[in-house]
């Protein structure tokens, strides 16, 4: 008997100082969060942290400013339960400006039109799911409707890395500038934001897209969208690739056209990562910017162009590039002689393009003159385009030409 409650007393004792455990960590990780460094149009602030043995409340507020319109203040407040082992929150979220919070509340038809719940273990992994509800408006103009949205997210708040699994069910717009509609988004992404340059992959699935615009319509089925950035092999570098796949894409204008199989692929390797982060940031300090832009081009990068094809009603299209801009080049000297940027630029790229593009009423012209000056090579029912510069010098198609 003495044993049991000797065990008993010791599972209380660690059961209790687990529960409060959990409440300072789930503190302390609150306050580390709002002390980070704000984001260009983007702020948000600790209002009160209320905290008791068990439960503790949160009150924040999230301030979204977009450029020549008034600021969108969020309230959140965070009911927070400490067990043992974890730590359960529920976010009531809600807009500062009333009149606003109206407008949406009758848009969603629904005072509780998002809601939010997360959990955070010992281990410091936080894991939580954002849903929004489906929603519309209607006038005498336009009509406007978006479907229901889930976004979840696991976090770990010791290096801040993670994934989001976003999943949209879409919109549809009716306008008098047209219509247009969206079935079927899903987005998966992997992020490291205290690794160097932010490492991140992403893949992006829409199912289609329809813009109606009075007698046309465009229609894009199938989009997949892929991406990821890295650190690259030099020191404060980031090589970034990013890849589009659409399988149909369709527009109807008095006469039907459909292209299948549509693909381009972007590698950029080397960008100054410093130089990089301080344009992404939205700075309006002009001297900042010209001292951004100088560092890149100074410290040169490589863009390839490795994929762009398409099967066209026309025949395939296919496509290469591949542009070096060497380190070195310097701003000051580019913008008063453009043609200086000639000297640090080398690369090569081609095109093939269908012959029986010949034949289309709007690109006829431009593309027999392009075979009459030799920069369109005509063979096996192709028109080709290649091209070599290097060191100033532009080779097309085997020929030199003066620049």
């Amino acid at each position: 008997m003495k044993k049991l409650l000797i065990g008993l007393f010791v599972l209380s004792v660690v059961l209790l100082s687990s529960t409060y455990f959990v409440g300072e960590m789930v503190e302390n990780e609150t306050q580390k969060m709002f002390a980070k460094k704000q984001q260009q149009g983007f702020s948000s602030k600790l209002i009160s942290y209320d905290k008791q043995f068990l439960k503790a409340t949160a009150i924040s507020q999230v301030t979204v400013t977009l450029e020549g319109e008034t600021p969108i203040v969020v309230t959140v407040t965070s009911s927070i339960k400490h067990y043992p082992f974890k730590a359960l929150i529920k976010n009531k979220i809600s807009l500062a400006d009333p009149e606003l919070a109206e407008k949406v509340q009758n848009y969603f038809a629904s005072e509780n039109w998002v809601s939010s719940r997360e959990e955070i273990n010992l281990l410091g992994q936080l894991t939580g799911q954002l849903n929004v509800l489906a929603g519309s408006y209607k006038s005498e103009t336009e009509q406007f409707a978006t479907k229901a949205l889930q976004l979840d997210y696991q976090v770990n708040l010791h290096d801040y890395s993670g994934l989001v699994n976003l999943n949209w069910a879409g919109l549809d717009a009716q306008t008098s500038d047209g219509d247009f509609s969206v079935d079927s988004v899903q987005l998966r992404s992997n992020f490291n934001l205290f690794s160097a340059g932010n490492e991140y992959d992403y893949f992006t699935e829409i199912g289609k897209i329809v813009i109606q615009q009075e007698s046309a319509q465009s229609q894009l089925q199938g989009l997949e969208l892929r991406g990821s950035s890295r650190s690259g092999e030099q020191t404060d570098t980031i090589d970034s690739s990013n890849e589009w796949k659409i399988s149909s894409y369709q527009i109807a204008n008095g006469t039907e056209k459909v292209f299948t199989n549509n693909h381009i692929k972007l590698d950029i390797k080397g960008l100054y990562s410093p130089a990089l982060n301080l344009l992404s940031s939205g700075s309006g300090d002009q001297q900042e910017v010209g001292k951004a832009l100088t560092e890149l081009m100074a410290h040169g990068a490589q863009l390839t162009l490795s994929k762009l094809s398409s099967q066209t009603p026309w025949g395939a299209v296919d496509g290469y590039l591949t542009i070096t801009l060497q380190q070195g080049a310097t701003l000051s000297e580019v913008v008063v002689n453009p043609f200086m940027l000639l000297d640090y630029v080398s690369g090569n790229g081609n095109l093939f393009l269908p012959e029986a593009l010949l034949e289309e009423p709007t690109l006829s012209e431009s593309l027999k003159m392009g075979l009459m000056t030799g920069f369109l090579k005509q063979q096996d029912q192709k028109l080709s385009l290649e091209t070599q510069f290097e060191q100033g010098e532009l080779t097309v198609n085997g020929r030199v030409i003066p620049l």
